[in-house]
């Protein structure tokens, strides 16, 4: 089996596993990945995570437009006043950390066969692979 194939039956278990962790809360794993990334960059915009996650403009405004209608995530205006930052509410932070802690937990049992060094090698691997992925030019 090939690294890619290996890399792509990682990501799809890890993905289901996330799921089943964030459908307990009533989020999906891609609505708990923006409220983490509002937590951890409290005032960020929906273009920082579209060119943080590279995803589409339109998949992240309907992400952050539902969050906002489930009262876990809020606007606010910034210097120019177009333009809105994100932040949490109680509620959305309270999600967050309740779904992060059990994450964490399935992160750090996976992770446990391995050394803290092997993880960290691993990681800047892949940095690696991404950044060669997003330069492929067909």
């Amino acid at each position: 089996m090939d690294l890619f194939t290996m890399i792509y039956r990682f990501n799809k278990l890890y993905v289901l596993r996330l799921q089943e962790i964030c459908s307990s809360y009533g989020v999906t794993a891609v609505q708990w990945l923006v409220l983490h990334h509002v937590y951890n960059h409290e005032g960020c915009t929906s273009i920082d995570i579209v060119k943080e996650w590279s995803v589409e403009k339109p998949t992240v405004s309907s992400l952050v437009r539902k969050l906002n209608e489930q009262g876990l995530l809020q606007f606010t205006s910034g210097q120019d006043k177009r333009q809105k930052n994100l932040s949490l509410t109680d509620e959305g932070k309270t999600l967050c950390e309740k779904i992060t802690k059990q994450v964490i937990e399935l992160q750090l049992f996976v992770a446990d066969p391995l050394s803290e060094d092997k993880v960290k090698e691993w990681m800047e691997e892949l940095k690696i692979l991404e950044e060669r992925m997003k330069d492929y030019e067909r």
